[in-house]
């Protein structure tokens, strides 16, 4: 028998999706090896990351709003560090770097020739020029999730009070988009296919977001081209695993307004959605451990 593997979950905030997705890569993997979480926000991280044989990254963009910068000071560090010791990442130092760079995955999915908002301007709050922008625009972090400080503003005295009370971190303002259908197209990809596409309503304030009351439905029949497209983007960006979120434009464009090279559930999600998205990747990350070529998951969406 060869020697047994050990994946390290990179983790930096507690989720519900961070110790089931340990659970279920340790079972995949049974007596072949063992899965363990790495807490990015302890000082001895790097040392314990590179006594494994595979890692996952689950550091979110929005880390620093919830006080955990230091874990995207670790991912600095340990991108190179676990390169240089042959320990591969799973998603790749690159598609982290997609993941705190708004700005950057947009340009990489145009280059890709998919379609995105246009960005105005990037910045500190006090360096972005108001009456210069375009109205209405988004104005959110560079590097950041959840809808955290994130504002669709109708004109520049309305940018003006959002970026005055904005915390001192870098800003991007880019096209507003109009969900024509009201909602958002979340698209979930998990090693090469599709497990997954539901909408996400628009909250109130013309935002979308869980915690802002949105919610899920699945989303069948959508357009055939969806799914093709998000796997264009995962090419694009390095991302094995992640999720997209798609606006359909009144002309039926999808604009990828966002890239998620960490995707997240609750435990309630998981019931929505008839889909144990963690267990997915729990299966396919042991796969990646022991050396299994990507085996398809699921049924195609029709």
């Amino acid at each position: 028998m060869g020697e047994a593997v050990r994946v390290g979950i990179l983790y930096e905030s507690g989720e519900w999706s961070d110790f089931k997705l340990r659970d279920e890569v340790a079972a995949a993997l049974g007596p072949a090896g063992e899965a363990v979480l790495v807490n990015m926000e302890d000082p001895r991280c790097i040392q314990g990351a590179l006594g494994c044989s595979l890692l996952v990254s689950r550091v979110f963009a929005s880390a620093q709003f919830r006080g955990h910068g230091a874990s995207h000071r670790a991912m600095e560090q340990l991108i190179p560090a676990a390169g240089k010791a042959g320990i591969p990442l799973l998603n790749p130092g690159r598609a982290h770097g997609f993941e705190v760079d708004k700005q950057a995955a947009a340009a990489a999915l145009g280059q890709a020739g998919l379609a995105v908002p246009a960005i105005y301007a990037r910045g500190l709050p006090g360096a972005l020029d108001t009456q210069a922008l375009p109205y209405p625009c988004i104005v959110k972090p560079n590097c950041g999730g959840r809808t955290t400080a994130t504002a669709i503003l109708a004109d520049s005295a309305q940018a003006a009070r959002f970026l005055g009370d904005a915390p001192d971190i870098e800003f991007i303002a880019e096209q507003y988009i109009h969900p024509a259908g009201g909602f958002i197209t979340r698209v979930e990809v998990v090693d090469g296919t599709v497990p997954l596409i539901v909408k996400r309503s628009v909250a109130e304030g013309g935002l979308s977001a869980y915690h802002l009351g949105s919610r899920y439905s699945i989303y069948r029949p959508h357009p055939a081209a969806i799914e093709a497209l998000a796997l264009r983007a995962a090419a694009a960006l390095d991302f094995a695993f992640g999720s997209f979120d798609i606006i359909e434009a009144a002309d039926g464009t999808p604009f990828f307004i966002d890239a998620n090279s960490v995707s997240n559930v609750s435990e309630d999600c998981t019931e929505t959605f008839g889909l144990d998205l963690m267990a997915a990747y729990g299966r396919a990350i042991a796969r990646h451990a022991l050396g299994i070529p990507p085996q398809p998951q699921f049924p195609a969406w029709t």
